[in-house]
C-alpha cells in the first residue's frame, strides 16, 4: 500500500515516463466511504460555524433572564442525572465563578480538551455554567474513559424556575453558548444539546427542541455563539412554564451563558443546516460537476463557481421577495469585485425553509480574472431584513498553487487519530488546463490557545513520503493506489526547522535540470504518508474545514486507530468535517509567466515541421522550428537512452536554434521534441 521508509532512504524522487508518450486519466470518482469517528484533541484556530441571526424589529423586550452572576440560584433545578444509565448526583452541571475554583478562566477539564478556554458570553468574567462530559468520564485524562467521577454516556438537566409568560404570545429564549459535540443518545448522527419545555411546573415536558444539528462531530460553536429559539407553539402565554437545558449523550463540554426570554422580532431569517446533510452554505466548482473545489488556484486554473444556502424565517412575520445574493470582495482593498443574485422567492412563511434549490447562482457563475484573495459573503435579503453568514469564505488566486484549502485553519489532524506509521491523507487536483508541476508544501500543524499562542504539534524526526498519481490509478478503497503508477516521489524526515516553520516542502522538479513537470488536464492525486516512529514522533498537518469537500477530492488512509485495525482508505468522518480539506499545496508554473514553462498551441503538424541540420552534424547541429510556435521541451538522446542534453525552450514559427554536440562520440542520436500532448522524435548522426 505504501512504500517502506526505510528502503526507501536513499531514493529521492522517481519518475515514470514511455518515450514521448504523456499519460492521460479518466476522473476517478470516488463514492462515499466513511468512518466513524473517535474522540480527539484536535485543536482549532478558527472557528468556522458562525451565527448567522439578523433582524431590523424595535428594541426587544425582556421578560426574563438569567446570566449567573451569583452562582447557579438555588431557584434552579440542577440535582444530578445519571452516569452511563446510572443515577449518579454528581453528573449534574458546574458553576464558574470569579471566586470558584476553578474559576471564570477555565472552560472545560478534559482529557480532550487541548487548548480550548471558557465561554466568551459579554458576562462571562461575572459567570457562566457549564457541562463537562469529558472531565466527568475521564477526569482529565486522554484514554481514561470510564474512570472519571460518572462514566458517559450522561444524562443531566438544568431547570429554570417557573416562569409567568401570560401575556406574551411571541416569546424566544436567546443566549450565549459554546458547545463541542461528539455523541448525542442515539450516536454521533446527532447532538448531546436539547432545550426541553413544561407549561405545567415541570410535571410533564412535551415539548423539545434539538440544539447544534449543523455542527459536526468533533466540531465546535464559536466561543461566543448567540442562539434564539423560537418557543414551541403551546409555551407561551402561559403561566407556570419551565424550560430546562439538557445534555444528553456522549462528550464533550456544553457551556451557557446570558440566558433571556424575549418577544420574537417580526423580521428575522437565519441560515440553517439541512437534515439531508446540506450545510448552511457552499460553494460549488465547475467544470463538471463533483468537481475539486480549488480554494486555491492560479489564473490558468480558474474556473466557474457558483454559490448556494438555506434558511428558515424565525420570525414572527412572513417574509416576501427573499433571495441569495452574493457579495465577492478583494480582500486587499474591501472593494466589491462581483455581485451575483438567485432567483426570488415571493413568499417564505413563517417557521418554514427556503432551501439550496432555491436560494443558488448555479445559472450565474463566478469566474476570477485576477490574482488576489476575495472574501466570499451569503447575504439572504428580504423586504424586511437580511441574514449574512457570519463566517464568510475566501477564494484565493495566486500566481504559484493549487489546493483545495481556503487558507483556513480549522484544526489539525495525523497521528495517532489517523494511526500511526503508514497513515496518510490524498488530496485531489482537478486541472482544466495542462500545468508545470515543482513541488508540493504541506502545512504542518502547530497547537493554538485561547489566548493565541502557539506550541509544536510535529515534532522532528519522523519520516514523510510525498507521492503523486494519476487519479486513474486510485483502485479502490481496499487496493488503494497502484505503486506501479506512481509519477513521482520525494521522501523527507522532518527537522526541527520544518516544525517550527509549520510546513514541509517537497521538490519534484528533475533532478538533472531541475524543470518541473508536465502534467495534462486531468486529475491527480497528492499523498502524504507519515511515520511517525510508531507514536514517537507525532505527525499532524492543517485541516481546513470552511467548506465540504467535492466527493472523493480528500481522502484518508487510516491503519491502526485505538486498537482497531482499518488498513483502507475513507473519504472523511461520519458527520464531521475533522477531515476536509488538507493543506497539500502544489507549487505550479507561475501563471504571470506561463509562456516560459507551457506548451502552447502545438499539435503534431507543428512538430512534424521541425528539422534538423546539419545532418551528420560534428560540433553543431540546429533544430529549425518551421511552422511549431510555443514552449517546447527538448531532449537529445544517445543510443543507449541516455539523455545528454536537456532544455526548456520558447521558439516561434520560422527559427532556428543552435545546440552543441562538442565532444559526442560518433554514431545515432535522436531529439525528442514535446509540446503540450504533442511529441516527435528526430534522428541525426554524429561524425
Amino acid at each position: 500500500m505504501h512504500q517502506n521508509p526505510k528502503s526507501q532512504l536513499s531514493m529521492k524522487k522517481m519518475y515514470f515516463f514511455a518515450g514521448c508518450l504523456l499519460a492521460t486519466s479518466v476522473w476517478a470518482q470516488t463514492k462515499e466511504h466513511r468512518v466513524v469517528h473517535h474522540r480527539t484533541s484536535e485543536e482549532s484556530s478558527h472557528s468556522i460555524q458562525g451565527n448567522s441571526m439578523h433582524h431590523n424589529s424595535s428594541v426587544e423586550t425582556v421578560i426574563w433572564s438569567e446570566n449567573f452572576s451569583t452562582g447557579i440560584p438555588a431557584t434552579w433545578d440542577n440535582s444530578g442525572g445519571t452516569a452511563n444509565g446510572v443515577a449518579d448526583p454528581d453528573v449534574k452541571w458546574e458553576y464558574r465563578g470569579p471566586s470558584t475554583t476553578p474559576s471564570v478562566t477555565t472552560g472545560s477539564r478534559g482529557g480532550y480538551v487541548g487548548t480550548r478556554g471558557p465561554v466568551q458570553s459579554a458576562t462571562a468574567a461575572n459567570g457562566f455554567v457549564i457541562f463537562d462530559s469529558d472531565f466527568l468520564d475521564n477526569a482529565g485524562i486522554a484514554g481514561n474513559f470510564g474512570n472519571g467521577i460518572g462514566a458517559a454516556p450522561h444524562l443531566a438537566n438544568l431547570t429554570t424556575p417557573s416562569i409567568n409568560l401570560t401575556g406574551y404570545t411571541e416569546v424566544d429564549i436567546q443566549f450565549t453558548q459554546y458547545y463541542r459535540r461528539f455523541a448525542g443518545p442515539t450516536g454521533q448522527g446527532v447532538p448531546a444539546t436539547y432545550l426541553d419545555f413544561s407549561t405545567n411546573g415541570g410535571t410533564t415536558w412535551p415539548y423539545s427542541v434539538t440544539l447544534n444539528a449543523g455542527i459536526a462531530v468533533n466540531s465546535a460553536t464559536p466561543t461566543a455563539d448567540v442562539v434564539a429559539v423560537p418557543l414551541p407553539v403551546g409555551v407561551a402565554n402561559q403561566s407556570n412554564v419551565k424550560i430546562r437545558f439538557r445534555f444528553e449523550g456522549d462528550y464533550y463540554f456544553w457551556m451557557i451563558d446570558d440566558i433571556q426570554l424575549i418577544e420574537t422580532p417580526k423580521h428575522r431569517i437565519e441560515f440553517v443546516a439541512l437534515p439531508s446533510g446540506a450545510p448552511k452554505v457552499d460553494i460549488i466548482y465547475g467544470p463538471a460537476s463533483g468537481s475539486s473545489k480549488m480554494g486555491h488556484m492560479n489564473l490558468k486554473q480558474v474556473r466557474p463557481i457558483t454559490f448556494d444556502a438555506n434558511v428558515i424565517n424565525t420570525g414572527s412575520d412572513a417574509q416576501t421577495n427573499v433571495k441569495l445574493q452574493m457579495r465577492i470582495y478583494n480582500a486587499s482593498n474591501n472593494q466589491l469585485a462581483q455581485t451575483l443574485n438567485s432567483s426570488t422567492t415571493a413568499t417564505l412563511a413563517i417557521g418554514d425553509t427556503l432551501d439550496y434549490n432555491a436560494l443558488n447562482t448555479y445559472s450565474s457563475a463566478w469566474t476570477p480574472s485576477a490574482e488576489g484573495t476575495y472574501k466570499v459573503v451569503h447575504v439572504v435579503l428580504s423586504d424586511s431584513t437580511s441574514a449574512v453568514f457570519a463566517d464568510t469564505g475566501r477564494v484565493v488566486v495566486s500566481s504559484d498553487l493549487l489546493s483545495i484549502d481556503f487558507g483556513r485553519w480549522g484544526n489539525s489532524i495525523g497521528t495517532p487519530n489517523a494511526g500511526y506509521d503508514g497513515s496518510a491523507f490524498a488530496s485531489r487536483m482537478d486541472l482544466v488546463d495542462d500545468e508545470r508541476l515543482y513541488g508540493v508544501t504541506v502545512g504542518l500543524a502547530n497547537l493554538v490557545s485561547a489566548s493565541g499562542s502557539t506550541a509544536n504539534a510535529t515534532f522532528a524526526g519522523g519520516i514523510v513520503e510525498l507521492s503523486l498519481f494519476d487519479s486513474s490509478a486510485f483502485d479502490g478503497f481496499t487496493a488503494g493506489f497502484d505503486q506501479n503508477a506512481i509519477l513521482a516521489y520525494s521522501q523527507k524526515t522532518i527537522s526541527g526547522t520544518d516544525s517550527a516553520s509549520g510546513s514541509i516542502y517537497f521538490d519534484l522538479t528533475d533532478p538533472a535540470t531541475g524543470f518541473p513537470m508536465l502534467l495534462t488536464g486531468d486529475s491527480y492525486y497528492l499523498v502524504f504518508t507519515m511515520y511517525s516512529n510508531n507514536g514517537v514522533d507525532p505527525i499532524r498537518i492543517k485541516n481546513d474545514a470552511t467548506f465540504e469537500n467535492a466527493s472523493g477530492s480528500a481522502l484518508m488512509y487510516l491503519t491502526t486507530v485505538n486498537g482497531t485495525a482499518y488498513n483502507r482508505w475513507y473519504t472523511g468522518y461520519s458527520s464531521s468535517r475533522s477531515f476536509e480539506n488538507p493543506w497539500i499545496r502544489a507549487s505550479v508554473c507561475p501563471s504571470a509567466t506561463a509562456a516560459a514553462c507551457m506548451g502552447i498551441g502545438l499539435t503534431e503538424e507543428h512538430l512534424k515541421s521541425i528539422t534538423v541540420a546539419p545532418n551528420p552534424a560534428s560540433d553543431w547541429i540546429r533544430l529549425n522550428f518551421g511552422s511549431a510556435e510555443g514552449n517546447v521541451e527538448i531532449e537529445f538522446v544517445d543510443g543507449f537512452g541516455r539523455v545528454l542534453l536537456k532544455r526548456d525552450v520558447a521558439v516561434q514559427a520560422g527559427t532556428s536554434v543552435p545546440f552543441p554536440t562538442i565532444g559526442w562520440a560518433p554514431g545515432i542520436y535522436f531529439v525528442r521534441i514535446k509540446g503540450g500532448q504533442a511529441c516527435t522524435v528526430l534522428p541525426f548522426i554524429v561524425d
